[in-house]
């Protein structure tokens, strides 16, 4: 698993209308948080994608993009914004290998296989994690508060 102080695993990776973003670009512009999800058809997933939605302007006054991670295909991703608009990056792993390179992926989960595990990264400007969280259950996710506190300690002044 990444751990802090790791340099963060770089990543090409689509949005569900095929536009692909990589990290490295997004670093340019500040930090980013990594959320990795189950999918946009877990409830718990949903409320997360709700939640830092709401606190985007908390998470723009220190420069970060917030992207969300699902292990799905982009049709499923696709029908659900459509439906649930949002400005939160969604960006689709269908092949898991990200999720792998982070040592998030949970590969019997029940009642669907091979889902990433509930997880917050914080990679700095420079490409090093500041923050990880690994979640034990996938009802659980990581505080928004104590990743907000990192991220202030970490953004350009």
């Amino acid at each position: 698993m990444v751990k802090v102080g790791d340099s963060a695993p770089e990543f090409f990776l689509s949005t569900p209308h095929g536009i692909e973003v990589v990290l490295a670009a997004c670093l340019l512009e500040g930090s980013v948080l990594l959320e990795f999800i189950r999918g946009t058809w877990d409830p718990d997933s949903r409320k997360r994608i709700d939640r830092l939605t709401r606190e985007l302007p908390r998470f723009d006054a220190t420069k970060t993009k917030v992207i969300a991670i699902a292990c799905e295909r982009a049709t499923t991703a696709a029908r659900y914004l459509e439906q649930h608009p949002s400005p939160v990056t969604l960006l689709l792993d269908e092949d898991r290998r990200v999720t792998r390179q982070y040592g998030v992926l949970q590969k019997f989960s029940l009642p669907v296989w091979n889902v990433a595990r509930p997880s917050s990264f914080v990679v700095d400007r420079c490409g090093f994690v500041r923050y990880a969280y690994v979640a034990q259950l996938q009802i659980h996710s990581a505080d928004v508060d104590e990743i907000l506190e990192v991220l202030q300690k970490v953004a350009p002044t």
